[in-house]
């Protein structure tokens, strides 16, 4: 979502100043998407305001971008468990770099409790070796694990689209996520094009960084998109099926192309290395060369399964599609846009992050309403959608309340 800072830089200098928080970006023209700017929603109240400001328990403005919602098992406070709703995603507070990771939980998706950061970037180089907070959980590493630590938790480095899985055979929760930066030969932020996976026993953190990875790349017979980065790992999300199999979905191929990947059984790393891992049993490519990322994947009350992705306008809006597919790692069709409405040819003016379903069995779609001028305050913008004539269907409510 973020390769394109300086062109868009340059268009807003022409576009000028549009209305409203996101001044550096023009808009659509139903007034209705921005309704709910100048409204603040909070703990204790009844229904959601797609594209209002957004506080917790504490008062706080809620930071969770590129994040995902699931109704997993927490802590209860008694050395047992119970189910609550567990939000995940980017602390924007100090911009585009150095990004701690942050967990909130709810009973309603409304009111939001913060459990603070439970993925921390480093202050520092030395902190690795002097904060009690690193110490503790990397002080038995090796020196060559401690400076490869040091490269994915840099203050200078990028951590995006933070996901989590419950692993039910550990007793454990996995967090993985698209790990970026610069290289000696490239300053680009996005050179390193790897995912990250940390673990931890709780959903609180800290969670323990084991490493980045490149993941699986385009097999020696068909055409690779990008030759010159095989197996890159840029926007990501996670998914579990019904079996407990989990997947990760990922755009590579220098953005190029969507790639789902079976993980191993702990989640923590695939489930065939890349190098011997086939086409249609360990990973599929869908739509070589179409240029989507920000994919949010979801299983229909068909069995069927359903992609959401956008398209690489930087962090501009543009308009969502849907492929969907009766096997993960099987055959994938193209559905076309998802949203219905006015709006629809920019997604609400959002880009997708997660599809997530209610205790009850609803869907919901979650997109970030980006706002290049202050991250931090970029909104949220949660839709209802569902399942009709076997495709994905997402429409506008400006107040509604999930079920």
């Amino acid at each position: 979502m973020k390769r394109c800072v300086l062109i868009i830089s340059i268009i807003s200098s022409v576009i000028g100043s549009a209305i409203g928080f996101i001044s550096e970006r023009p808009r659509h023209t139903t007034p209705a998407l921005y309704a709910n700017e100048g409204s603040v929603m909070k703990a204790g109240d009844s229904m959601l305001l797609p594209g209002a400001s957004w506080t917790d328990t504490d008062g706080n403005m809620i930071q969770a971008h590129g994040g995902q919602v699931q109704y997993m098992p927490v802590p209860d406070g008694r050395c047992g468990k119970k189910y609550a709703y567990v939000w995940v995603g980017e602390n924007k507070t100090w911009g585009h770099t150095g990004d701690p990771v942050s967990v909130y939980t709810s009973e309603d998706l409304i009111s939001w409790e913060c459990h603070g950061d439970v993925l921390r970037p480093l202050p520092d180089e030395a902190a690795m070796d002097t904060d009690p907070y690193f110490v503790s959980l990397y002080g038995e590493d090796t020196a060559d694990k401690k400076a490869e630590i040091r490269g994915i938790l840099s203050p200078g480095g990028i951590i995006e689209r933070p996901k989590m899985l419950y692993n039910e055979k550990n007793d454990n929760y996995v967090l993985w996520f698209h790990s970026d930066g610069s290289t000696e030969k490239n300053e680009y932020l996005y050179d390193i094009g790897m995912a990250g996976v940390a673990v931890s026993d709780s959903p609180y953190g800290p969670f323990k960084v084991l490493g980045r990875y490149r993941l699986n790349r385009c097999p020696d017979d068909q055409i690779d998109c990008f030759p010159d980065s095989k197996g890159e790992a840029r926007d990501m999300n996670l998914f579990q099926d019904t079996d407990g199999t989990a997947y990760i979905v990922y755009t590579s191929e220098n953005n190029k192309t969507i790639y789902i990947s079976r993980l191993n059984e702990d989640y923590t790393y695939l489930s065939e290395d890349p190098m011997t891992a086939a086409e249609g049993e360990d990973f599929v490519r869908i739509f070589p060369g179409a240029m989507r990322e920000a994919p949010a994947l979801t299983k229909g009350d068909d069995g069927r399964y359903y992609l959401m992705t956008s398209s690489t306008t930087g962090w501009m809006s543009n308009q969502a599609r849907v492929w969907s597919a009766d096997q993960i790692l099987g055959r994938w069709r193209n559905d076309g846009n998802p949203c219905i409405d006015a709006g629809a040819s920019v997604t609400y003016d959002t880009q997708s992050t997660c599809l997530f379903r209610t205790k009850e069995g609803s869907l919901v779609y979650m997109g970030d309403r980006w706002s290049m001028s202050d991250l931090a305050d970029s909104r949220y913008v949660w839709l209802p959608a569902e399942f009709s004539d076997g495709k994905l269907k997402i429409r506008w409510e400006g107040s509604w309340k999930p079920e």
